[in-house]
């Protein structure tokens, strides 16, 4: 037996571990796949494979599908003008639960005729409306959406700054343009002190906000059973519109809300408005620096994190931890890249918004649950939401 004195046997060589071969395997799995594509991008480049195709019936059908879809992406533009145009001009609101002629939307609308009917054509294009009979109007399920949620017609006249700030892509995308329009209308991601922005810079922002809540407010509501919580603080809370449908639905809840000063000036009037400023707290603060209020045991996040670049989330989410009680639950609600369709149509639009606005970007729910780790957060769980192209849902514990 050897005691450790002599020379012993020699080191063996090291042991490939079944890791290593599981690494070697992917690896040669990608190479294969890299492959495969390169040769498939070299047949659909082809002309002469595309004459093949197209006197395939089954592979033309393919193809065609892949063709519209192309066509698309080039002329989406115009789709967005389009709608546009309709919000604009009041088209919905005009046809708000009636059936209306050309002329009578046109005189509505205040547009000629033979200009109303163009449009109106190009709106049933788009399956904004359907002409049930000849020179007979009436709104598409989407339309009906568009005439009933004031939030989303807000935001779509709001686009009208993120196309001027693209309208030079290239320029857009190589980042030359950073004094955009959205950066100058989004306040606080300019500057280094939030807190010292006066009413006038709040108020066009946080009405936008709260217009545009309703629809994310019942997909929350619908998602996850706020009822079980004594009291919610909403950190970044605007004038109060998610708190004031969490007050509506659950009538014994506490409500307290956290924003700039300027903001929850905003929101004690709007809370007041809606009957819940007897039952509502406001704490006015930086939420990066300042105490956030320990008493509530569930504190909200909605639609903040994606508006704010990583090192400035960590300052956040570190505030809140310093300040809350041990067992609060956090709730991050926001729009969340992803595979399936609606994260990924969520994820090309944020992505291309908050470029324009200089801050934020749109994080899966796995890097949100890495953030939260590193902050100190624990359990991170994700809760799958009624309408995920909406938000995602991403749940911890102080």
């Amino acid at each position: 037996m050897d005691t450790g004195g002599g020379r012993g046997f020699d080191a063996s060589p090291p042991i490939r571990t079944s890791k290593t071969r599981a690494e070697r395997s992917q690896s040669l799995l990608q190479s294969v796949a890299i492959s495969l594509r390169l040769w498939r991008s070299r047949q659909i480049a082809s002309p002469r494979f595309r004459a093949f195709v197209s006197r395939m019936p089954l592979l033309r059908q393919i193809a065609n599908r892949k063709a519209n879809h192309l066509f698309r992406l080039t002329t989406g533009f115009v789709h967005t003008q389009i709608l546009s145009a309709c919000v604009g001009l009041g088209v919905f609101e005009a046809l708000d639960g009636e059936a209306l002629s050309t002329n009578a939307i046109a005189t509505r609308c205040g547009l000629p005729p033979d200009a109303m009917r163009r449009l109106l054509e190009q709106a049933r294009r788009l399956d904004l409306v359907v002409s049930p009979a000849l020179d007979l109007w009436l709104l598409s399920d989407a339309g009906t959406v568009l005439a009933a949620d004031r939030g989303l017609r807000e935001m779509i006249r709001h686009h009208d700054m993120l196309y001027r700030d693209l309208a030079d892509a290239p320029a857009f995308w190589r980042g030359d343009r950073s004094d955009t329009e959205l950066r100058r209308y989004w306040a606080y991601v300019r500057g280094s002190d939030p807190a010292s922005i006066g009413n006038e810079e709040a108020a066009p922002y946080s009405a936008l906000m709260r217009e545009s809540q309703a629809m994310l407010a019942d997909c929350l509501l619908s998602s996850h059973d706020f009822g079980q919580y004594r009291s919610v603080l909403d950190v970044g809370g605007g004038e109060g519109a998610f708190l004031a449908a969490i007050g509506a639905r659950h009538p014994s809840t506490r409500l307290a809300l956290f924003d700039l000063p300027a903001v929850t000036q905003l929101a004690a009037r709007h809370l007041q408005e809606r009957g819940l400023l007897a039952r509502s707290t406001l704490h006015p603060g930086d939420f990066t620096r300042d105490p956030i209020p320990a008493d509530q045991d569930c504190v909200t996040l909605i639609r903040i994190l994606c508006d704010h670049d990583d090192d400035r989330v960590l300052k956040i989410l570190a505030n809140l931890h310093r300040h809350l009680a041990p067992g609060t639950h956090l709730l991050v609600a926001e729009a969340m890249a992803g595979t399936t369709d609606g994260p990924n149509l969520a994820a090309i639009y944020f992505t291309s918004y908050f470029t324009a606005m200089g801050s934020g970007r749109c994080r899966t729910a796995g890097e949100i649950i890495a953030l939260l780790a590193r902050s100190g957060f624990v359990g991170a769980s994700v809760v799958t939401t009624t309408n995920p192209l909406l938000a995602g849902l991403v749940i911890a514990k102080r």
